[in-house]
């Protein structure tokens, strides 16, 4: 038979592991929280919008019927991917207004893709530009932007582009805005502005401007706007580095549909 003395130290121990069990299931269950409220975050930031900043009405106004009816969160884009020297790969680029994005066909067996918070499967540079474009050089991007809080301020309406002559006055009018944010699929964190050139006429985006963290001057062209089931949407984008053409993607067929979940994205 145990001696009380005995049953007095099992007893505290006993105690002491239930008291440890518990503080790991309340932990536990503030990650799962965190994780639902990450995700419900994301869920929010993909639908259309119900509210936009007045500033920016025209310019959503002008991509149709994907930023007024939900169905249309996400775009496939099928085309050719082509390089600076010429080559050619055909892609599929899939990205959502929460910046979400997916480009099969650069690696013969891997995606690259972006989950709103990591990249995967990036195996160079030019993988980690092109999601880039996608999660922060869009229109799509600046929404996301103005919806989550980063700071994004109209430079000015119908004014010149910075490499217009003084001669040229029948020349592009645009509205530019300035928009300030932490870097997302980049490694670093730190903010980053961009400014975004709307043409003034048809509130659509033809460039985004800004010189990253190694100093390079990048501008991303968004060229041959068509319409599709009543949405509109770029046919030809282009990166530009230090003026010089580094790729672009011209699409054979674009389409809108409803958004899936974060899984798609990894």
């Amino acid at each position: 038979m145990k001696s009380p003395r005995h049953r007095a130290v099992v007893r505290p121990v006993f105690a002491s592991s239930l008291c440890f069990l518990g503080v790991l299931m309340v932990l536990a269950c503030i990650a799962a929280s965190q994780r639902q409220d990450v995700q419900s975050r994301r869920e929010e930031l993909s639908t259309v919008p119900g509210v936009l900043p007045a500033a920016l009405q025209f310019q959503m106004k002008s991509l149709g019927a994907r930023m007024r009816t939900a169905g249309k969160e996400e775009t496939t884009l099928d085309g050719q991917f082509v390089d600076e020297a010429g080559n050619k790969k055909s892609i599929r680029v899939t990205y959502q207004i929460s910046g979400m994005v997916r480009i099969e066909g650069i690696h013969e067996k891997t995606s690259v893709t972006f989950d709103g918070g990591m990249a995967h499967g990036i195996a160079n540079r030019m993988d980690e530009v092109m999601l880039d474009v996608f999660a922060s050089d869009t229109p799509e991007a600046l929404l996301y932007s103005a919806r989550s809080g980063a700071s994004v301020i109209l430079l000015g309406h119908n004014i010149q582009s910075d490499s217009s002559t003084a001669s040229d006055s029948s020349g592009p009018r645009y509205d530019v805005y300035v928009v300030t944010a932490a870097g997302r699929v980049r490694t670093s964190n730190s903010p980053q502005s961009r400014r975004f050139y709307f043409d003034s006429a048809t509130g659509l985006l033809a460039s985004t401007r800004y010189t990253d963290s190694a100093g390079v001057s990048v501008e991303t062209r968004f060229l041959k706007w068509e319409t599709v089931d009543g949405s509109a949407y770029p046919t030809v984008i282009e990166r530009n580095e230090n003026g010089r053409l580094v790729f672009s993607i011209v699409a054979n067929s674009v389409t809108g549909q409803p958004q899936r979940g974060v899984s798609t994205f990894r």
